[in-house]
């Protein structure tokens, strides 16, 4: 129990859900600290450069009301009076002090007279070098005000040749307490949307993470032979795409696997047949069940049967090598007139001895050669395969038709037959491997169900391409086009 609690654990530490949360949430932490600590220091700094003016201008009301005593229009007792008005003001204290650190004159009688505390005097000496300043410290040593902290002010004056220093002391807390209602109006919000954000997060890591996790779950039952499973696909964005594409990746698995079984179905099937002829005349042979007479005619047979066996045998090998392209192409510059003239004159006994008739049309003599770049053989052994097509497909007093000429920069060869033709879902499914036409059409074939399938694969290796137009009972026409070499004078035309 332990050790599943554990591997549950690792597993959601490790899980992209968490990285792509935590991720997010520590730069947002980040970023809310670094603008709170901003914002404080902003306000911070506000608050004590507020104070701090106040300080230096209620340092020249002091510093008037002094002058005044010394020309006699004030008593001191009217300066002493000034002094705690204008400690008042700034809620603290101000002291006057001589030449020798005495506290001469003061906001709070009590301090009058005294020297003015050991921890100001680094101060007071700069204060004797005609300097003025700021600080922070505590006043009295004892009593119920010693913990309390003052912003000092500080600055040297001088009055009938006499130099005074002048101290207003105003409490840091009215400072502090400001600055802490500011905090409290910027980190209460900043709290609060930071839980807001965390919660965002939360949802767009699971969201984010949810495809994800699908998709691994489809990718486990994919690899056990599961094609059903399927990732939801909730949005048009790039999660969303790859949820697609992952989807379109299984239904082409699908079909790929479909494929397969239907191409191992078609190679048993194909390999039966022969297979049980071959076994069943050598059982009838070896048990003398044929008359002697018949045992020529049997052999013949099993002949075909072999022949048949080979050609699958070949044909199976040859599209194993073209799809894999392993050697399969030696291309150079040919004439494709020629080259294809040179197959039709091999296969023209074969038409006429079935019956048909062949009509080929071809450039005439003053046009330019039409030189394209292909694999003389493979180009021969397309052209074989088609016309030997439409001798399958065509009734003995048919014909079939070879037309061969440039258009649009590319050299074409149409081979029309007067055969059964096919419909449109036939046309469609042609190219597969083992497909024949529907024997209850009357089409009796003696191929391999590959020609066609070899055929569209050689001509799209060599860079050309290949379609068919047919319609039941008007027989078909495929069109070959390859594209000609750069600078071919049947191009130029």
């Amino acid at each position: 129990m332990l050790n599943r609690l554990h591997a549950v654990f690792s597993r959601f530490l490790s899980s992209v859900y968490l990285k792509i949360f935590a991720s997010f949430l520590a730069t947002c932490v980040l970023f809310f600290i670094a603008l709170a600590l901003f914002w404080n220091n902003i306000f911070n700094d506000m608050f004590y450069k507020d104070k701090r003016e106040l300080l230096q201008a209620r340092a020249g009301d002091v510093e008037l009301a002094l002058k005044q005593m010394q020309e006699g229009s004030i008593f001191s007792r009217e300066l002493r009076f000034a002094l705690r008005f204008i400690a008042r003001g700034i809620n603290g204290e101000i002291w006057i002090a001589g030449e020798g650190g005495t506290i001469l004159y003061g906001s709070e009688p009590d301090v009058e007279g005294k020297l003015i505390p050991k921890r100001f005097d680094d101060n007071f000496a700069k204060a004797l070098r005609s300097k003025s300043d700021y600080f922070i410290g505590h006043l009295r040593d004892a009593g119920p005000s010693m913990d309390e902290s003052y912003l000092t002010y500080f600055v040297r004056v001088k009055q009938n040749n006499q130099s005074y220093t002048i101290f207003l002391h105003a409490r840091v807390e009215d400072i502090r307490d400001a600055v802490t209602v500011v905090r409290y109006y910027i980190w209460v919000p900043l709290l609060f949307s930071l839980v807001a954000v965390g919660l965002i997060l939360f949802i767009l890591s699971r969201r984010l993470s949810r495809p994800l996790r699908h998709m691994n779950e489809a990718a486990l039952a994919l690899a056990s032979g599961d094609f059903s499973a399927k990732v939801p696909v909730s949005g048009n964005d790039e999660i969303g795409q790859l949820a697609h594409s992952f989807n379109f990746m299984i239904d082409q698995l699908q079909h790929w696997e479909d494929t397969r079984q239907d191409f191992l179905t078609n190679v048993s099937h194909e390999l039966r047949s022969p297979l049980t002829t071959l076994r069943g005349m050598i059982a009838a042979l070896n048990d003398k069940i044929i008359p002697e007479p018949r045992i020529p005619h049997y052999l013949q047979i099993c002949d075909r049967e072999v022949q048949r066996l080979q050609r699958l045998v070949g044909d199976l090998l040859d599209l194993a090598r073209i799809q894999n392209g392993a050697g399969a192409f030696h291309t150079s510059r040919i004439d494709a007139v020629r080259t294809a003239q040179d197959v039709i004159d091999l296969l023209a006994p074969a038409i006429a001895e079935k019956g048909l008739k062949l009509h080929v049309w071809v450039p005439d003599e003053s046009t330019p050669p039409a030189h394209v770049q292909l694999d003389s053989d493979r180009y021969a052994q397309v052209l074989n395969n088609l016309l030997y097509n439409a001798m399958q497909f065509s009734p003995a007093d048919g014909s079939i038709t070879v037309w061969m000429g440039v258009s649009n920069g590319k050299f074409t060869v149409r081979v029309r037959d007067t055969g059964i033709g096919m419909s449109a879902e036939e046309q469609k499914r042609i190219w597969e491997r083992f497909y024949k036409a529907d024997p209850s059409r009357g089409a009796r074939t003696e191929g391999t169900g590959l020609g066609l399938t070899i055929v569209k694969h050689l001509v799209e290796a060599m860079g050309g391409s290949i379609e068919v137009y047919s319609e039941p009972g008007n027989g078909s026409e495929f069109t070959v086009r390859f594209p000609l070499l750069r600078g071919n004078a049947a191009a130029e035309e």
